[in-house]
């Protein structure tokens, strides 16, 4: 079967003629643009992403503010999660998705009336109440804070509580653009929204310090995720406040967002326990937390979430019309190419994690010893990368077949099983024994979702997964010690902690591991590498047309 990563490019280099919707070629083709646009988007925003974290180590450092800053997230996303979160546009795609397949949009939009109207209040009761209980639950959520950090902390928890109405109700709208594979704008989101951070910090760091980024946080958040779908929507939203709650479609919408608002995942948790465990560790610990996962989750957002968002309205239109085979197949196609790249980019990341944290972040206030802890930190998150792409494709195919009540009882159930783990290697270990906890639970969570998807829901192949995992270490091992080996040479030749020093051992160890990694992978003939092949072709048949 042909793969998504083939089907995607296939469509980049030479559109394809429009074919009939029941066509499996056709909506492998549209997947494929849609992650094209999607790769794209993420890797644009996790590059301004990027340049954020940059800027706030520059001229903070990793300090105690910079913990609280990063602390003052957590009470927010807690109750936004709990409230509304990803429940939106995981469960809202499926039933919108119903809607337009059966040409009744006017229902569509009666649905998103009752849920955003629902939505909207309890988001704002919510802000209200996290606004006056800060004070007393940001010490619950960071036990090792002192007296200044948990002021500052609670300050800024304050500033940026408001902007999860915006996330809330912008994540409804973005539901509703995903449903109809309207993908450009949501795309725009994250990157404007990073944007205003860095703006934030920048303009109003002289007067207000690091609350200079939780003021553009609070500006992202009204600009991005809220009023880009709003423009985005123009002429086709419609909205009128509605409470009619018994409605049938609003009971169907509620049997799935409960089981996601009541139940926890790693996925979230991970996160909040990192930051928790961490405040009891060295001041500065989170920052280095924080910067190192960020890095981690560069690929895994480029490979496997721009896969993940792409794919959820494909999947949803196949459940609805009933071709259950080929939503198996499509799964599974999708999974295999996005392990692959998974698998190349932590074996990579993992070999070059040294020169990549001095290049990004050694500078300002961010010292050597900042950066050395901090790209520990980075190697050990990198076991995790590859179980962090696969698990949010699968988790899509239980959504897509209106099933969250059994993915929240298996990420519930993972999650506890894994808070002992954290509590202990964050005791014995400190911050290094965090990552990996971190990566044993999510590599637990996504074994659990694949074990029961095959065993419940339609049987991916899970011998041509375990084929391509294989064959991306294959790849990726020899690669990643030959790189790392050079990093290890040039740094006794040149210094890491000169910019344009580090940028050469960068470059060029990761040189090195392109050209051995793709060099095996050419020579197994990798499905995976289907892309690279065409491009190469018609790179070849210009120059030998060329007089």
């Amino acid at each position: 079967m042909q793969s998504t990563a083939d089907g995607l490019w296939r469509l980049a280099l030479k559109p394809a003629t429009p074919e009939p919707p029941k066509n499996k070629t056709s909506v492998m083709r549209r997947m494929g643009f849609a992650t094209l646009l999607m790769v794209a988007s993420v890797f644009l925003s996790r590059m301004v992403g990027f340049i954020r974290e940059m800027v706030i180590a520059a001229q903070q450092g990793a300090t105690g503010a910079t913990d609280a800053y990063f602390a003052a997230f957590t009470l927010p996303d807690m109750l936004n999660y709990f409230l509304a979160g990803g429940t939106l546009t995981i469960t809202f795609i499926p039933l919108f998705s119903e809607y337009l397949a059966r040409g009744d949009e006017d229902g569509g939009w009666d649905l998103f009336s009752t849920v955003a109207t629902g939505t909207g209040s309890l988001l704002l009761l919510a802000t209200l109440f996290g606004l006056w209980t800060a004070p007393w639950l940001v010490p619950l959520l960071t036990p090792g804070f002192d007296a200044e950090q948990l002021e500052l902390c609670v300050r800024m928890t304050r500033i940026v509580m408001p902007g999860m109405i915006c996330f809330g109700i912008g994540g409804l709208l973005q539901a509703t653009l995903l449903a109809r594979e309207r993908f450009a704008h949501v795309a725009a989101i994250p990157i404007v929204y990073n944007l205003m951070i860095i703006a934030g910090g920048v303009v109003l760091g002289p007067w207000v310090g690091i609350e200079g980024f939780a003021w553009g946080a609070l500006a992202g958040s009204v600009i991005g995720p809220l009023l880009i779908p709003v423009w985005a929507s123009r002429g086709q939203l419609r909205y009128s406040p509605r409470f009619n709650f018994r409605s049938k479609g609003f009971v169907r919408y509620l049997k799935l967002a409960l089981p996601l608002m009541i139940g926890v995942s790693l996925i979230s948790l991970d996160e909040w326990f990192l930051k928790y465990f961490g405040s009891e560790l060295d001041k500065g610990t989170i920052s280095w937390l924080n910067n190192a996962r960020r890095l981690m989750l560069v690929p895994v957002a480029i490979v496997g979430q721009a896969a993940g968002q792409a794919a959820m309205p494909f999947l949803s239109r196949l459940w609805s019309e009933g071709r259950t085979d080929e939503m198996a197949q499509t799964l599974t196609s999708a999974v295999r190419s996005v392990l692959f790249y998974a698998v190349l980019a932590a074996t990579a990341l993992a070999a070059l994690a040294q020169p990549v944290v001095f290049v990004a972040f050694h500078r300002g206030e961010f010292t050597a010893e900042d950066a050395s802890g901090t790209a520990v930190l980075l190697a050990c998150f990198c076991a995790g990368i590859a179980s962090w792409s696969v698990q949010g494709l699968v988790a899509r195919g239980f959504y897509a077949r209106h099933d969250t009540l059994r993915p929240m009882l298996l990420g519930t159930t993972v999650a506890a099983l894994s808070l002992p783990l954290y509590a202990w290697l964050g005791q014995t270990m400190g911050g290094p024994g965090l990552a990996l906890a971190s990566c044993a639970g999510i590599t637990l969570n996504t074994l659990t979702l694949i074990f029961f998807f095959r065993r419940w829901c339609a049987p991916i192949n899970i011998g041509a997964i375990a084929g391509t995992l294989a064959a991306a270490l294959a790849c990726g091992l020899p690669a990643g010690a030959a790189a790392w080996g050079l990093v290890q040479y040039l740094s006794q030749h040149l210094s890491l902690e000169s910019t344009w020093q580090g940028t050469i051992i960068l470059v060029v160890s990761a040189a090195a591991f392109g050209a051995i990694s793709l060099g095996l992978a050419f020579a197994m003939k990798r499905d995976e590498l289907a892309f690279l092949k065409r491009i190469i072709a018609r790179v070849t048949r210009r120059k030998a047309a060329a007089p």
